[in-house]
């Protein structure tokens, strides 16, 4: 009863940890998921401001623009989207045309920013996702998204740029629930974080390239879940990845363990107590319970040993009567049972068996010339010849009567019936056991065998089989011994195969 209690305790520990689990990484992935979606909806609301401003100064050379007009569509546009924090263009060589500030800036030059050498360097219509940076003009950290303007030959024009408050994601993150030490990241495909909450400026533009979240797992799928140590705080977290739909960044929401299975821990303790205490409560009433019943085990126990013997003894004398005293093998007996069982099984299932009736060649003049210890002997080695030439367990070999032996094989057809048989006669030659009333000087076997095959339904009798074999045992004899004769049970007669 202990046992089945602790382990049942156990089980339902084991349940609720692994509950504890699930829900932990259902619910960081599903945190994942809302907030890449937020960051692809964020950043396709920016981009479509990007796409406007270009569409605003679109054919024009960068010097002529009417900056009054591009300067009050920025700054509607920064006051509509609000994870817009500023917008700006900058010419071919980084220098400030329009922004949306009050007071255009132009003791600055953005030449040197990650986003202004990247469209410098490549043609392509996409926006890029820069660095989180510290704003010239403000000192806030923001992220940067940019497109590449192109002059009417298609040639560097300079760059518009967005940045994005770092705010506005700090505030939405700031709705998720992940602990004290959980964290919550945003990263480029480079490996480059982006924000991380809670915010730690060295962590603003820091690489995880080296990290094992990145280098085993970001890497090679879109999502996913993993538990992992941190090599840079020890904590293990249990964290959840999701790369954004459109755009070359990644979400990783991570919660530690040791948090999420703080309140199992808990109940966990304070239910080991009270099983503690149950099972203190049971141990006193079983010692008292033993106590009581001590002699009447005893007793049972005394009796229980008497019933063993009997049982073995039993079990002796009915594997003794089963058994030929001399041989081994199974007896007459023993075999009618068998036959019987095994033809009554045919007669509801079908399938196939065979029956080989051996019989000891000028086994009586064996006798006369060599006593009966030698032919009891004799009929020993061949027993023991024919049991382990039928290799099979389901095979039965049995003492039939006097110098004659038969073998009911299960599930056996003719074919390997034949190959038992020559299988006999070499093992009783390789005897080599010398009788001089034999034609070649050796004790041999004449095998008689009978099969039969067929579906269900199919009645015979075990006198009919054993006829059936005994006929094929004759004609073995009357052809010469040493030699088997084939005889097909065809139930109302039998007709001879062939013989070897």
């Amino acid at each position: 009863m202990c046992v089945i209690i602790i382990a049942l305790e156990t089980w339902t520990s084991w349940r609720g940890h692994a509950a504890e689990m699930e829900d932990a990484f259902r619910s960081t992935a599903n945190m994942a998921l809302a907030l890449s979606q937020h960051a692809d909806q964020a950043l396709d609301e920016v981009d479509i401001v990007l796409r406007e401003v270009l569409e605003q100064m679109q054919g024009k050379p960068l010097a002529s623009t009417d900056k009054e007009r591009v300067h009050n569509f920025l700054v509607r546009n920064v006051g509509e989207v609000e994870q817009l924090a500023g917008l700006f263009v900058y010419d071919e060589k980084g220098a400030w045309i329009a922004s949306s500030q009050p007071v255009l800036e132009t003791r600055f030059n953005n030449s040197d920013r990650d986003y202004f050498q990247y469209h410098q360097a490549h043609r392509l219509d996409s926006p890029f996702i820069g660095k989180p940076l510290r704003s010239k003009s403000t000192g806030h950290w923001v992220l940067t998204m940019s497109r590449r303007i192109d002059k009417p030959d298609g040639t560097f024009g300079g760059v518009v740029v967005a940045t994005l408050d770092i705010d506005f994601f700090e505030r939405f993150y700031r709705q998720f629930d992940i602990g004290q030490r959980g964290t919550i990241l945003l990263v480029s495909n480079d490996a480059t974080v982006l924000y991380r909450r809670p915010l730690r400026v060295d962590s603003m533009g820091m690489s995880l390239e080296h990290s094992q979240l990145f280098q085993r797992y970001v890497r090679s799928a879109e999502a996913g879940q993993v538990e992992l140590r941190s090599t840079q705080d020890g904590v293990l977290r249990i964290q959840s990845f999701r790369h954004l739909a459109r755009y070359p960044l990644f979400v990783a929401v991570a919660v530690s363990k040791d948090e999420i299975l703080q309140t199992w821990r808990r109940h966990a303790l304070w239910r080991a107590a009270g099983i503690i205490l149950l099972l203190l409560a049971i141990a006193y009433g079983g010692n008292k319970m033993v106590a009581q019943v001590s002699l009447r085990e005893r007793a049972q126990a005394e009796a229980v040993q008497a019933k063993s013997e009997l049982e073995t003894m039993f079990q002796v004398l009915q594997s003794q009567s089963r058994r030929d005293g001399l041989t081994g093998v199974a007896n007459r007996r023993y075999f009618d049972e068998l036959l019987a069982s095994e033809t009554a099984r045919f007669s509801r299932s079908g399938g196939a068996f065979s029956l080989l009736m051996i019989d000891v060649d000028y086994f009586k003049q064996y006798n006369d010339r060599y006593g009966h210890a030698a032919g009891d002997i004799c009929l020993k080695a061949i027993a023991s010849a024919i049991s382990a030439a039928a290799q099979r367990e389901t095979d039965t070999v049995a003492r039939y009567g006097g110098e004659e032996f038969a073998v009911l094989l299960h599930e056996c057809g003719r074919a390997g019936a034949l190959v038992v048989a020559g299988r006999l006669i070499a093992a009783v030659r390789a005897l080599a056991i010398a009788h001089a009333a034999a034609e070649d000087g050796l004790v041999s076997v004449s095998i008689g065998i009978t099969s039969i095959e067929s579906r269900k339904g199919f009645d015979c009798l075990p006198r009919e089989l054993i006829d059936s074999a005994d006929r094929a045992l004759y004609q073995a004899k009357e052809q010469g011994r040493a030699q088997w004769v084939f005889r097909e049970f065809s139930g109302s007669g039998t007709r001879v195969a062939w013989s070897a």
